[in-house]
């Protein structure tokens, strides 16, 4: 099969780049069936309790469930007539954008200062009042401690200058873009009300957009400049241009290539993955650095046979005969352990794995066409015309790598033990440090370092103690149950004391059904009240302690609804034939991954019944939960990629060469990379995320590449001469330093992810980095003494038998 696919393309080669040009073209027609970035969900587990919650809350809670927070952020002289005055106009704008009144949340809509000073002054227009007014209702508020608490959470001192919020508080109603859009259009709508202060919106739905907005036009960037990068030390390693021009068409090619089949791939084409995400927005620099190596590889061995006296045809034919074997065995193993990902529960991690898979099947196939089919076009005609240079091999590109490797070769071959055994000893200091690897980043991370929301965020921080969302937790209980009632109760008291408040919650519960209970059945003395006297009965009966019957528990359940159907629909649902439903809302500080892990706790544990009836759900509980379910799917996709691989190389080293033991020596050295990884992850801080997570797949994928081109050719070589020290000393010094070029071009392909402003990536960029060192300090100096070992086995046993 491999003679007759090497013969196809290199005695047909016009026909060869004919079908290849054709595949890409229908490929890169799929690019205009790409879609917008998907949401934060992606990153949940299919069956994440989160994600199933949030749904039932959307469908049985569309009035409540679903709020978002629009933070208006005023900077400047708060406290004057102008500045008052300014805030007021912002909040009237924000509120007359299209579509905000319709999404106003039921309780407590808007929290602002104007409304306090104009009750105050009791006026309507707070232009028309003076500074000495402002004065004395700012100096009144700090007198009274019932009015500190609400005004301190609404202004504070950021970088020196007066900061005031104003928060609209929107809901979803079951249709989360078009909320998006109407936060977008509040952003532009307060920012173009002119006055005294500086005025900025902040939102879920503006973090997105310049998330993903930096994240697009940042990759772009990224790109290019991996590809100037790659042209540099192509031309360093090549020394003609041609081979540079190939190489980089090659690039150019598999990643519009990949991207149109992401979009043919996708929900508006075959339906096999989803929307795009920020891991596979990683994929064409991934590939940048990958499928480079392919074209290295090719080169390097078609001037090898150039260098030996073969003819052109010649040469490409034995040249893409000794690199198709171990470049397709190499990217296969690569393929595989990209797709062990869609065994993950994470849909963006299925969709990940699906396009990288694709990107170095792909890859792989154009710069095997490509390279060997140009060269015997190129050369060909040079060739013929008798004016054919002599070829310059690759693996003296750099100066003295070939003489450095080869004595490397010689003295792991001559002490093959020895090495093993320091080998050893580091894989133990970094196996104990990576057991000790963190898996907590903060969400700001992901945000742009020189944009507005991480300024804003941080001024929110300085001022205020930090940025506050919305948290909703959903009860599944039956509301006729004694203990739930009293469990609501108990949390809304929780709520109310500071010593007994859930970590990370920024103030008393806006919203539940103890809450509403509460307001029907206490009377203040207040004419107008609100209450029930059946209601308050009850209340007094459970001061008591006594136990409620299931049908008294019912007919009041009855009663709150008959006498405020429109707020109890806000908080419960109560169904006769079915599980009843209810929820808990409050505010919760952001940004912090710890303390929101303390908040679930907290609140789990107030929770005095089955834990299963109780799920907390926000934003940041969301990148909780994705955190955990990464870490928890990258360990399984790790075994179930080294086993497939194990399994594929045993296979084949079976098959071929009846020698199974090669794909332990392969896959072992890998495995070792990861201990090496990780414990220098920890050692440097950088924890494992959403992002560095996917360093396992690349380190199986490069490594496995590697080692099996140094198996590959230590076999051949050691056929050749017979002696285990020369064959390393062969192996290392032309294999060897082509992996050298190899590695050097991957690494700092990936390594321009250091420029991102995002910096997950830019320690993504750090670790693949290292990552590629480590696969090539495997590959030369751990997976030489395996062989000799190997061998030396092999020699003593065929010796033996004879």
């Amino acid at each position: 099969m491999i003679d007759r696919v090497t013969a196809w393309i290199v005695e047909r080669p016009r026909i060869a780049l004919g079908a290849l040009l054709a595949v890409t073209a229908g490929l890169i027609s799929g690019m205009s069936l790409v879609g917008p970035p998907a949401d934060s969900t992606v990153f949940l587990p299919d069956d994440s309790g989160v994600a199933v919650a949030s749904q039932t809350l959307s469908d049985s809670f569309p009035d409540s469930a679903g709020l978002t927070n629009i933070t208006v952020l005023h900077r400047g002289d708060i406290f004057t007539p102008a500045g008052l005055d300014h805030v007021d106009r912002v909040i009237s704008a924000a509120l007359a954008a299209p579509g905000v009144e319709d999404r106003l949340a039921v309780d407590q809509p808007i929290s602002a200062l104007p409304p306090i000073f104009k009750q105050a002054l009791g006026v309507e227009d707070l232009s028309s009042v003076s500074q000495q007014q402002i004065d004395g209702v700012v100096a009144a508020i700090e007198a009274d401690p019932a009015l500190q608490p609400a005004v301190a959470s609404l202004s504070g001192i950021a970088e020196g200058d007066g900061l005031a919020i104003s928060t609209i508080k929107l809901r979803a109603l079951g249709d989360r873009d078009g909320l998006a859009e109407i936060e977008l259009d509040v952003a532009d709508t307060v920012a173009t009300v002119e006055g005294p202060l500086d005025v900025r919106s902040l939102s879920g739905a503006t973090i997105d957009d310049e998330s993903a907005e930096s994240s697009s036009s940042s990759m772009s960037q990224l790109m290019m400049i991996a590809l100037l990068v790659i042209a540099v030390l192509l031309f360093v390693f090549f020394r003609t241009g041609s081979d540079v021009v190939l190489a980089l068409a090659g690039l150019g090619i598999t990643i519009l290539g990949t991207m149109g089949a992401q979009g043919i791939l996708g929900p508006d084409g075959l339906g096999v993955i989803g929307l795009p995400n920020q891991l596979t927005d990683v994929v064409p620099i991934m590939l940048i650095g990958l499928v480079v190596d392919y074209a290295i590889q090719s080169v390097a061995r078609y001037r090898e046979m150039r260098g030996e006296g073969h003819s052109t045809a010649a040469a490409a034919t034995a040249g893409l005969r000794g690199v198709l074997l171990p470049l397709g065995l190499a990217g296969g193993t690569t393929i595989i352990s990209f797709l062990t990902n869609v065994t993950s529960p994470i849909p963006a991690n299925q969709d990940f794995g699906v396009v990288a898979a694709f990107g170095v099947f792909f890859g792989l196939l154009v710069m095997l066409t490509l390279m060997p089919a140009a060269r015997a076009i190129l050369d060909g005609r040079r060739e013929a015309r008798g004016d054919l240079a002599e070829p310059r091999p690759v693996s003296d590109a750099i100066p003295l790598a070939g003489p450095i490797v080869e004595r490397i070769g010689s003295g792991v071959a001559r002490k093959p033990l020895a090495v093993l055994a320091g080998v050893g000893v580091v894989t133990l200091g970094l196996g104990v440090a990576a057991a000790n690897i963190s898996t907590e980043f903060d969400s700001n991370d992901f945000l742009p370092s020189d944009g507005d929301s991480l300024q804003d965020i941080e001024a929110l921080d300085e001022a205020l103690g930090g940025q506050t969302e919305i948290v909703t937790v959903l009860i599944e209980a039956e509301l006729t149950d004694d203990r739930t009632l009293r469990n609501l109760f108990e949390l809304t008291s929780a709520f109310g004391d500071d010593l007994s408040r859930p970590t990370g919650a920024a103030g008393d519960i806006s919203a539940s059904l103890g809450l509403l209970f509460a307001d029907w059945s206490t009377d203040d003395g207040f004419e107008g009240d609100n209450y029930d006297p059946e209601l308050l009965e009850l209340g007094s009966r459970l001061d008591q302690g006594l136990t409620l019957d299931p049908t008294g528990v019912q007919a009041i359940v009855d009663r709150l609804e008959d006498i405020d159907p429109a707020g109890f629909a806000q908080v419960a649902v109560d169904d006769h034939d079915g599980q009843d439903l209810t929820l808990i809302q409050f505010s919760a500080l952001t940004g912090d991954q710890e303390r929101t892990e303390q908040l679930v706790d907290d609140i789990e544990g107030l929770w005095f019944g089955d834990r299963e009836q109780i799920t907390v759900t926000s934003g940041e509980v969301i990148g909780l939960e994705v955190t955990g379910s990464m870490t928890a799917s990258q360990t399984s996709s790790i075994t179930i990629t080294v086993v497939a691989a194990l399994i594929v190389l045993m296979l084949f080293f079976w098959a071929t060469e009846f020698k199974p033991m090669l794909a332990v020596i392969a896959v072992l050295p890998i495995m070792l990379v990861l201990l090496w990884i990780l414990g220098t992850m920890t050692l440097l801080g950088i924890p494992y995320n959403v992002i560095t997570a996917l360093i396992t797949a690349l380190s199986i994928g490069i490594g496995v590449d590697y080692t099996i081109h140094i198996i590959h050719r230590f076999t051949e070589e050691l056929e050749n001469h017979g002696d285990v020290v020369q064959a390393a000393q062969a192996t290392l010094s032309t294999t060897g330093s082509a992996l050298i070029g190899s590695a050097l071009t991957t690494a700092l392909g990936f390594g321009v992810l250091i420029f991102s402003p995002l910096t997950p990536f830019q320690q993504f960029g750090v670790v693949t980095g290292l990552t590629i060192v480590y696969a090539l300090i495997a590959a030369i100096v751990v997976v030489p003494p395996l062989l000799v070992v190997w061998a030396a086995y092999h020699q003593w046993r065929t010796r033996a038998f004879d």
